[in-house]
C-alpha cells in the first residue's frame, strides 16, 4: 500500500500556487558537482533510480483529498536525466522550472573535453540545503558503488516524513503562537528597512529568461579558508556573523550618498533540524529551512566586526527564544485565519550552511567544484556561505531583471576586498 499524508500548511507554500508576488511555488532547490573525467550516463541513470527508491518524498505526487491536497508516494518514479554538451548550459539548467508532475527530482549531465557535470533539481517542498547536499552525497556514493561494478545495498522505503510545522506543532502550547499571531494582525510600526535600488526592473536590456536568475561564485583556497575562520574566533564571532557584518556595511556603502545610520535587514536562514528533540538527520529528505529577520542600524563609519558582534548577539537572542519555530507556526496560523501578513522586507538574505565535505567520485575521476542554488521570482538578493571540502564559498543569487549585473559586481567585489584586508 502507498503512503500519503496531507500537504501541510508550510509545504502548501511551495506546492500550492497561492497567487503571490513573492512566490516559493514550484522553486526547485539544485545541488551540483563538477569532476575531471567522463561520466558513464547509465551509472548516473541507475543511481538516480536508486536514489528514488530510497526517498519515498522522491516519489512523492500532490492529488486532491476531501480536505486538501495530499502527498502521495507513487510505487515507481524513474527521475527524468537529460545529457547535454556544454557545462555553459549550467546557467539554462538552474533557470529550469521542472515539470514535478514527473517527478520531484530531475538531473541533468553535462559534458565538455574531459569535464562532467551533474545536476540534481530537487523540489523545494520536499527539500533544502542540508538533504540536498546529503543526496547528492548519497548520490555520488552509489555511482561509486556501480563503477566497479557492484550494486549498492539500498533499503527501498515508502513512508513519507512528518513535515516540520506538524512535528513542530506539538512543541508550543497554542496561547504562546495565539499571543504572537494578534501581534501580527495589530501589525508592525517598526521603520521599513533601507533596500538596494532595483537598477534593472523595467530595463529592455536585462538578461534572456534562460539567464533570470544569476548565480556568481567567489571560493577561496583552503588557507584562506582558514584565516577567514581564525579572524572570526579573533573578534569573538562565528564566520556566519563575520560575513554578516560585511555584507551589511558594503550593502550600506551602495546605498550612499544617503547621510547617517540607515536601519537594514539581514535574512537569514535556520535548519531546525538540529533544532529537533529527537535531532533529525540530515539524509532525511525533507524541508526544514525556515527564516528569521535581523534588524540592524548601520553608519557608514562602522566597522565590520561592530555589525558583526550585533549580528551574534541578534541571532543568539532570536535562537534562545526559538523565534525561527514560533514565528513559523504563529504565521501559518495567521495565514488561516485570513490575517494578511506583510510581505517581509529584508535588505539582503543569508543562507548559511555550514560545513560540507567532499563526497566520493569513481576511480579516475577528480572532483573539482559542488555548490547549490535556489532561486526565485520576488526574492531580495543573497548570498550562499559554506565551506566546501574545505574551501570557503561566497555566492551571489539574485533576479537579473530586478538587480543590475554592475550594482551585484560591485558587492562582490567589496566583499572580496575586505574579506582579503581582513586576513592580510
Amino acid at each position: 500500500m502507498t503512503n500519503q499524508r496531507p500537504v501541510s500548511p508550510f509545504e502548501s507554500i511551495y506546492f500550492v500556487d497561492m497567487g503571490s508576488p513573492v512566490s516559493l511555488y514550484g522553486t526547485p532547490a539544485f545541488f551540483e558537482s563538477v569532476v575531471r573525467g567522463r561520466l558513464d550516463p547509465a551509472t548516473v541513470r541507475r543511481a538516480l533510480d536508486l536514489l528514488a527508491d530510497h526517498h519515498p518524498a522522491l516519489r512523492a505526487e500532490v492529488v486532491a483529498g476531501e480536505t486538501g491536497p495530499l502527498l502521495r508516494v507513487r510505487e515507481r518514479v524513474r527521475p527524468p536525466l537529460i545529457v547535454r554538451e556544454g557545462l555553459d548550459a549550467f546557467d539554462e539548467v538552474v533557470n529550469t522550472r521542472p515539470d514535478w508532475s514527473e517527478s520531484l527530482l530531475h538531473a541533468w549531465l553535462l559534458t565538455e573535453g574531459e569535464h562532467s557535470q551533474v545536476v540534481l533539481a530537487l523540489h523545494h517542498g520536499v527539500s533544502d540545503a542540508r538533504s540536498g547536499f546529503a543526496l547528492l552525497d548519497e548520490f555520488w556514493q552509489y555511482c561509486t558503488t556501480l563503477a566497479t561494478g557492484a550494486v549498492p545495498s539500498v533499503q527501498r522505503r515508502d513512508t513519507l516524513p512528518e513535515a516540520i510545522d506538524v512535528r513542530l506543532s506539538a512543541d508550543f502550547p497554542d496561547h504562546d503562537i495565539d499571543s504572537l499571531v494578534e501581534v501580527f494582525a495589530e501589525g508592525a510600526e517598526d521603520t521599513e528597512p533601507a533596500v538596494l535600488p532595483t537598477e534593472a526592473l523595467g530595463r529592455a536590456d536585462g538578461p534572456p529568461t534562460s539567464h533570470r536568475f544569476v548565480i556568481d561564485r567567489q571560493e577561496f583556497a583552503p588557507g584562506f579558508t582558514v584565516a577567514v575562520l581564525c579572524a572570526a574566533r579573533a573578534r569573538g564571532i562565528t564566520v556566519n556573523s563575520l560575513v554578516s557584518g560585511i555584507l551589511m556595511t558594503v550593502v550600506r556603502d551602495q546605498m550612499a550618498p544617503e547621510p547617517g545610520p540607515l536601519p537594514l535587514v539581514c535574512g537569514h536562514a535556520v535548519d531546525l533540524r538540529p533544532r529537533l528533540t529527537p535531532e533529525l538527520p540530515r539524509s532525511v529528505v525533507v524541508n526544514c529551512i525556515t527564516g528569521f529577520q535581523t534588524p540592524l542600524i548601520v553608519a557608514p563609519d562602522d566597522r565590520l566586526e561592530t555589525v558583526g558582534r550585533a549580528v551574534t548577539e541578534q541571532v543568539s537572542s532570536a535562537l534562545a527564544r526559538r523565534d525561527p519555530e514560533r514565528f513559523l507556526l504563529a504565521g501559518l496560523r495567521a495565514a488561516a485565519r485570513g490575517i494578511a501578513l506583510p510581505v517581509p522586507v529584508v535588505s539582503y538574505g543569508i543562507s548559511n550552511v555550514g560545513r560540507v565535505l567532499d563526497h566520493p567520485v569513481p576511480e579516475g575521476l577528480h572532483l573539482v567544484r559542488f555548490g547549490a542554488t535556489v532561486n526565485a521570482v520576488g526574492l531580495p538578493p543573497k548570498l550562499l556561505v559554506a565551506t566546501l571540502g574545505g574551501r570557503l564559498l561566497i555566492q551571489q543569487e539574485y533576479d537579473g531583471w530586478t538587480y543590475s549585473a554592475a550594482q551585484m559586481r560591485r558587492v562582490g567585489e567589496a566583499l572580496r576586498a575586505a574579506l582579503e584586508a581582513l586576513v592580510h
